[in-house]
């Protein structure tokens, strides 16, 4: 049964952090991150509204194999179980909430200034999470440098007035009815974007001049000049004639020129090293692992609390088609546009 995920061994990513290994990230129509354990064994929940969390009342569970008793933690030499709920994922929400996922033609890429995004949390097991708990974000410019104020997400809660049903320990089927948060094990965190974005210059291409530069002019001649674009892109040099961020008014296949206003202060000789870079105004979020969570999150089999920590592990890039390389649901960053 190890194939089911049911090792009593540590939960790590090598062991697929005990979920099913049948279910893998690059899986487009089954996400590992629906399939939780409980007292009934593993549980595939399929979600019948776009809402692919905790915040979604329409869903159905499908119990994919049976193990007795596997979200408790277990008795006897016979009986697996997980104990603790288990953070095993945590991922930036596709924007689309497309599910299978969405990556290429409308795959999530980044997300506009003051639009709301969402972060969710994976357990292994079903959770209670009290409205109000949070995950704390990081802003970083494009170059990920030069880290700016913080960004909270905080979780909600599933519509007022709406029930669901969950299976619990010792009792079955219960209907919950405006729980003030969310009985799930893919809980939403929601956060707001910011409003202004950070500015950088962003290298692209590192090249030599291969003629020397005479003081006083604005013509660079260098060996490459790919990608470079007047009016766009910068050039900076180091050494003697240092040039920072010049902005490229004109470019040619073996030179560039820079405005008159930017002279060459010293004579540029071959050799020395060129660097072009693109303004880039963005500001790229990720999710602070250090922290973990901070508020309410209960394990559903004795209501006891769930470990709180995350592992660098679980960060997690879930792409589509065969490759987690890929944007989509579960990008490991989120970058932010005006």
């Amino acid at each position: 049964m190890a194939l089911w995920g049911i090792s009593t061994t540590s939960e790590t990513s090598g062991n697929n952090y005990n979920i099913p290994k049948f279910f893998l990230d690059t899986d487009r129509n089954n996400t590992p991150h629906n399939c939780f354990a409980d007292v009934r064994g593993w549980v595939y929940r399929r979600y019948g509204t776009t809402e692919q969390s905790g915040l979604s009342t329409s869903y159905y569970d499908e119990v994919i194999v049976p193990v007795a008793g596997l979200n408790t933690v277990g008795s006897g030499a016979s009986t697996t179980g997980l104990g603790l709920a288990t953070p095993v994922a945590v991922f930036f929400e596709d924007e689309n909430r497309a599910s299978p996922i969405s990556i290429g033609a409308g795959g999530t890429t980044g997300i506009t200034t003051g639009s709301i995004g969402n972060v969710h949390l994976v357990f292994n097991e079903l959770v209670y999470v009290s409205a109000g708990a949070t995950i704390c974000l990081r802003a970083f410019d494009a170059n990920n440098a030069n880290e700016t104020t913080a960004i909270v997400a905080t979780a909600g809660s599933f519509a007022n007035g709406s029930t669901v049903l969950n299976y619990i320990n010792n009792t079955g089927f219960v209907a919950n009815t405006s729980y003030n948060g969310q009985i799930t094990n893919r809980p939403s965190f929601a956060f707001t974007a910011p409003s202004t974005v950070l500015a950088a210059n962003v290298n692209f291409l590192t090249t030599t001049i291969n003629a020397t530069i005479a003081i006083g002019a604005t013509n660079i001649f260098v060996d490459n000049t790919t990608g470079v674009v007047a009016g766009v892109s910068s050039i900076s040099v180091v050494g003697p004639g240092t040039i920072t961020t010049r902005p490229i008014v004109s470019v040619a296949s073996t030179f560039v020129q820079i405005g008159t206003a930017s002279t060459v202060a010293s004579v540029l000789g071959i050799g020395t090293v060129v660097t072009f870079s693109t303004r880039t105004n963005a500001t790229k979020l990720s999710i602070d692992i250090s922290r973990g969570f901070i508020g309410v999150i209960t394990d559903v089999s004795g209501g006891v609390g769930v470990t709180s920590s995350f592992t660098s592990d679980i960060i997690r890039n879930i792409g589509g088609a065969g490759s987690t390389s890929s944007v989509g649901i579960g990008t490991t960053t989120l970058t932010v546009t005006a």
